[in-house]
């Protein structure tokens, strides 16, 4: 029982002796790149969903619904946060009762976030290592797929990757979208004025800092949108270095998900399991 628990596992075909050991009947999106097929994150992403189940026990009580318009949950955000930042996004889903755990260990192929869907409610499993900005998008992008009606019965829908020319099919689309408009509030790819070039990461954080101040943005945001527009990942990683106290996201997202846990709704056995998949110490 423990073990089919912790891979969602369907516990009759684990039991019998004879036959293939089987994941639960669940609805399951995949959303890959050109050369990865289902078979290489199907393993991952139901371990994903069995503790993303064990997060919603802790989760309690109802959830919110998470907004259609991305415009409108940014106003919401602005009114207690100075702009969406991990930290305000991770606090609006702690009051909106939907768990957001990092689990970066996975038994199969890395995915990039997945959502999860049980009896109407939702949890999001994210699992690339990354800055606070770059966790930001995924969550941002994960909640796109909640809000858009992606997932319509129990199951999941796993991203193994976000963005990028070859991840791009309509709730894909629709999932990016939601998540720029959430961040900038309307949809925007940063690039330089027309009279000044970006040589280096100082110049490239000074710009988007003065942009992120005005316009009440994530600097760190700004600095990813810029460098995938311009197709310089070099320069905005070594930008997003100089944004003071940037610390790992992966500590950010599961900081804020133990303390929001009700701990006291899970067995000993269930809590420990949340432990060990995400790596959290106190």
């Amino acid at each position: 029982m423990y073990f089919a628990r912790a891979f969602h596992i369907d516990l009759v075909s684990l039991a019998q002796s004879t036959g293939p050991v089987q994941f639960q009947e669940t609805q399951r999106k995949f959303k890959l790149s050109r050369n990865v097929a289902e078979s290489d994150v199907s393993v991952s992403a139901h371990f994903a969903t069995a503790m993303a189940n064990l997060a919603l026990v802790g989760a309690g009580a109802q959830q919110s619904v998470v907004p259609k318009d991305p415009v409108a949950l940014r106003a919401s955000i602005l009114q207690k946060h100075s702009c969406v930042s991990l930290p305000a996004l991770l606090a609006w889903c702690a009051e909106a009762h939907i768990p957001v755990l990092h689990i970066h260990q996975l038994p199969g192929k890395k995915m990039t976030g997945l959502v999860v869907r049980e009896d109407g409610r939702f949890a999001i499993v994210l699992s690339k290592k990354g800055t606070p900005a770059h966790l930001l998008f995924h969550l941002a992008h994960e909640l796109g797929h909640i809000a858009n009606g992606h997932l319509q019965g129990n199951g999941f829908v796993a991203d193994e990757k976000i963005g990028g020319t070859d991840a791009g099919d309509a709730d894909e689309k629709e999932a990016d979208a939601y998540a720029i408009r959430l961040l900038n509030g309307r949809e925007v790819s940063y690039g330089p004025g027309a009279s000044s070039v970006i040589r280096n990461g100082a110049a490239l954080y000074k710009a988007a800092l003065a942009k992120a101040t005005q316009e009440r943005i994530d600097v760190g945001h700004i600095i990813l949108n810029y460098g995938n527009a311009q197709k310089n990942h070099a320069l905005a990683n070594v930008a997003l270095k100089s944004i003071p106290g940037e610390s790992d996201g992966i500590k950010v997202v599961n900081s804020a998900f133990f303390q929001t846990l009700d701990a006291g709704k899970l067995s000993d056995d269930q809590f420990e399991l949340l432990k060990t998949a995400t790596g959290y110490s106190a």
